[in-house]
């Protein structure tokens, strides 16, 4: 072999060698960015998961049609948490291990975000989500995980804020042995005190998906106290009530607005007037809420509507924003881009469209969400929302009380 030939050879070899390395790279560029959407389309949270599904797909049809995200398309795959953590497990499992998503979004109740934090943290996979027990952050050593919703602790604080402020200081409390309902009991009972009341007997908490609730409802109203606060969820929460009701109780009912819904309307009718209903609310009139209501197909008309909707548009959005913004989807580069877009200084932007045009101007951007301002603690944490308490008249929720409270 000539020398000639032998450094043409040499050459074409290195050539061949790295050919595999650079279409590796250049496939990473081109194919889509994958995300997992896992909220509860059934089960206790099945109210809601339709509206969270619904929000992440419309975002991800919207920037896709407009070219996507870094000139690739989002692949969005949604998978549903049943509200149930070994459901959602199988879930992420899935969508980690089949689907390579960089992202689960979506994850409703506490005990299914906690349970796919250990699958997410072993695979460097994101968590942007909406629940609310103090346990959340313990599970996340990598800075991986993002909260739209406050958590129990502040739940606790403002709801018996609102109570004290409606004139109700004695209030006996129960709630599903869960970790919304285990969580918030302490802040509650605390905050009550502050505010010059207490919670009267010994709160307890009982086990969901009983055949009868008549023994809890009536160890509830034991020395008939003026207000009763039951933190369950919609099932467990007509059970409980339609036994007050048998047992004669005429005291106040406070409960968290989720349990009350139209299903729990529908099934209590004309009973459910009175009750008293409180939980984080979405900015009502706020340019960014109505802008995502009329994105989904709903006009403002003054009511919170979609409330679990508006966060997972947010959650969407601020992703999406991370990924264009650190020109890449590497988690620690996404986790610094999140906090950079969202709670930063910069100019405001309300969608991934606005704020991608500001983004390749070489802008800074802070992104104002349609569920809150979206500004974060250092441990991923939401920093305030506002709680608003309604009273049911006539099969309708009328508003009472707002207060914004620090998380």
């Amino acid at each position: 072999m000539t020398r000639l030939s032998r450094r043409l050879f040499l050459a074409g070899s290195t050539v061949a060698l790295a050919t595999p390395a650079l279409l590796r790279h250049a496939r990473a560029q081109s194919e889509p960015i994958r995300i997992g959407s896992l909220p509860p389309l059934s089960g206790g949270g099945g109210p809601y998961g339709p509206e969270i599904a619904d929000a992440h797909r419309r975002v991800v049809e919207a920037v896709n049609k407009a070219g996507g995200v870094l000139g690739r398309e989002v692949k969005l795959t949604v998978e549903n948490s049943e509200t149930n953590p070994e459901a959602a497990v199988r879930a992420a499992r899935k969508l980690i291990d089949v689907d390579r998503v960089i992202a689960i979004l979506g994850t409703w109740e506490s005990s299914s975000t906690i349970g796919i934090q250990p699958l997410a943290q072993e695979a460097n996979v994101l968590q942007l989500f909406t629940s609310s027990s103090d346990s959340v952050p313990n599970g996340d050593k990598k800075g991986l995980a993002f909260n739209f919703q406050p958590l129990n602790s502040a739940w606790g604080v403002a709801l018996a804020k609102l109570a004290a402020k409606r004139g109700f200081t004695e209030i006996a409390f129960a709630g599903p042995n869960n970790d919304f309902a285990s969580s918030i009991i302490d802040t509650f009972r605390d905050s009550l005190v502050k505010e010059g009341g207490k919670v009267v007997g010994e709160p307890f908490l009982y086990n969901p998906n009983q055949p009868s609730y008549r023994a809890e409802a009536e160890r509830l109203i034991r020395g008939n106290p003026p207000a009763v606060f039951v933190a369950g969820y919609v099932n467990d929460f007509t059970a409980v009530y339609r036994e007050l009701i048998r047992a004669g109780y005429k005291g106040q009912v406070f409960a968290i607005s989720f349990a009350v819904g139209p299903q729990f309307k529908e099934a209590v009718g004309a009973a459910a007037n009175g009750i008293l209903h409180g939980f984080p609310v979405p900015p009502i009139g706020k340019d960014t809420y109505d802008t995502y209501l009329r994105f989904v197909g709903k006009e403002p008309n003054g009511q919170v509507q979609l409330p679990y909707g508006c966060a997972a548009y947010d959650q969407i959005n601020v992703l999406l924003l991370a990924i264009e913004s650190a020109k890449s989807t590497e988690p620690a580069k996404l986790r610094e881009h999140i906090f950079k877009i969202t709670t930063g200084p910069g100019e405001r932007a309300t969608t991934f469209l606005e704020g991608a045009k500001s983004i390749a101007a070489g802008t800074a951007i802070k992104y104002d969400g349609a569920s809150s301002s979206v500004d974060f603690k250092p441990n991923g944490m939401l920093k305030s929302r506002d709680f608003e308490l309604y009273e049911i008249r006539d099969g309708k929720d009328v508003s009472v009380l707002r207060i914004t409270n620090e998380t």
